[in-house]
């Protein structure tokens, strides 16, 4: 939560283009993780969800196009719904 704020660093991880690794934590992440990364990201100044923020984190680095991903060859395919959802199973890619 002290990290430069992800709104301004997406774009630059983006950029880079390199394979990435994203650790997620807080005070129980060895200080060597932090002198050995590129970035440190923020997500808010406030303590959160650790998977709240990783995934505040994604959606820019994705800049939002991960709702148009499709994998390919997808053994379970969860449709969305407005009450629930409908899981399509493709056996033919197990």
């Amino acid at each position: 939560m002290y990290g430069t704020q992800a709104h301004e660093t997406a774009p630059e991880v983006r950029q880079d283009g390199s394979d990435i690794l994203i650790v997620v934590g807080g005070a129980k992440v060895p200080g060597k993780v932090y002198k050995a990364a590129d970035w440190n990201v923020s997500v808010t100044t406030q303590p959160h969800s650790e998977v709240s923020s990783l995934a505040v984190f994604q959606h820019l680095l994705m800049d939002g196009k991960e709702f148009e991903l499709e994998f390919e060859n997808p053994v379970l395919e969860v449709i969305p719904t407005a009450h629930g959802k409908n899981v399509n199973i493709h056996d033919e890619n197990r």
